[in-house]
């Protein structure tokens, strides 16, 4: 999925356990991967609580044979997602198919067929090693480090801010899944079912559901992939596609004419070829907008590495603080769309027309056959 920060957007769990009180927590699937990752030796920069670390390693040494640890170091690469993936099982030692959506990155019999066979060792190994005495003998260990995390975000409540912000109800459940010992290498977030209105005419009955995986080092805060990104996207990113995706697609359908006559050749050509810069950019520049309102100041605002998207960057950022200064005016971040989406076909010397824009109060309202025909502000 679309990536602007190692979001891996944190996959968002198709069948998450009960919610807790807090946005963040820790979840025992993750922990018994990570129990895995560490003893597997692949990651030795495992930026693991030092202490949580050593009872680990004195709880599952004599497992670091394993066909399950062997089965993460011979395909480390291609477990990528496995995080996620397991987050449509129940807990260990069953890890039983939970009912509903097959997992995200299964993409091909081969993928799934390794998948199924790292499971099946996964299973043997939490059943073997009794992990879940180990998972509940150390809850305050997780509590300590989904405390932590949180007071140093400093955002009691993300799902709730970006609801705030853009003005409408998001339909969406959402869990910052906290590892003292579990590090996503690339893939670490994920939405489901994922609010693409092109794939899902309509959603159904249940609430989209977001899960982003934090690794956590002490002193250093709760990250996501710790090579490329710090912690302050994994906030924001995924809500902020839950909203984006179905607004993008739905300002496109009212506008209506060819997409290079708006944008210009350059960025419609972008949005065809999967990368969906403009989608990207208007992620990327909310995020900052966010990070201001929260901690003082934007954290991704233009660095130099590319010139393209620090223009626009730079445009969107600034029509987003006139939308902050009169909410009165614009209640909901909808309403906005055509001021900030004429950022585009501006840069590009192109005519801006305002589309008008079916009313909506929730994110199911911007699905095709979700009740919004013929429905205008």
């Amino acid at each position: 999925m679309k990536t602007i920060v190692f979001a891996v957007l944190l996959g968002s769990a198709a069948a998450a356990p009960a919610a807790a009180s807090s946005a963040y927590s820790s979840d025992p699937r993750i922990e018994l991967l990570g129990v895995v990752q560490l003893l597997s030796g692949k990651r030795p920069d495992l930026p693991a609580d030092a202490a949580y670390r050593a009872a680990v390693e004195k709880a599952f040494a004599a497992y670091r044979g394993h066909p399950a640890v062997g089965r993460w170091a011979g395909d480390a690469g291609d477990m990528d997602g496995r995080a996620i993936d397991l987050l449509y099982f129940t807990d260990p030692p069953e890890l039983a198919p939970l009912p509903g959506p097959t997992p995200p990155y299964l993409e091909n019999a081969a993928a799934a067929a390794r998948f199924q066979q790292f499971l099946a060792a996964l299973r043997d190994f939490a059943r073997k090693s009794d992990f879940m005495r180990f998972y509940k003998d150390h809850r305050s260990d997780y509590k300590r480090v989904s405390a932590a995390a949180a007071e140093e975000l400093g955002v009691k409540d993300p799902l709730g801010a970006v609801e705030k912000y853009v003005g409408l109800r998001l339909d969406a459940k959402a869990r910052w899944i906290v590892s003292p010992s579990f590090v996503p290498s690339h893939r670490n977030a994920y939405i489901t079912p994922y609010p693409d209105p092109q794939t899902l005419p309509a959603p159904g009955p249940e609430d989209f559901e977001v899960a982003t995986l934090l690794a956590y080092v002490p002193g250093q805060g709760p990250l996501g992939d710790v090579v490329t990104q710090r912690h302050r996207a994994a906030l924001w990113q995924e809500p902020l596609f839950v909203f984006i995706d179905p607004a993008l697609r739905a300002f496109d359908a009212a506008r209506g004419g060819e997409a290079a006559a708006y944008y210009g050749p350059a960025v419609a050509e972008c949005r065809k070829n999967g990368a969906d810069c403009a989608k990207n950019w208007l992620v990327a520049a909310l995020s900052a907008r966010l990070d201001a309102q929260a901690f003082g100041a934007p954290s991704n605002l233009p660095d130099g590495r590319d010139p393209r998207r620090d223009a626009y960057m730079t445009a969107l950022s600034a029509r987003l603080e006139e939308y902050e200064k009169d909410r009165r005016k614009r209640r909901t971040l909808w309403e906005f769309m055509p001021r900030l989406m004429a950022v585009f076909p501006e840069k590009a010397g192109l005519p801006a027309p305002a589309p008008v824009l079916p009313a909506a109060k929730r994110i199911k309202d911007l699905f095709p056959g979700a009740g919004r025909a013929g429905a205008a502000r």
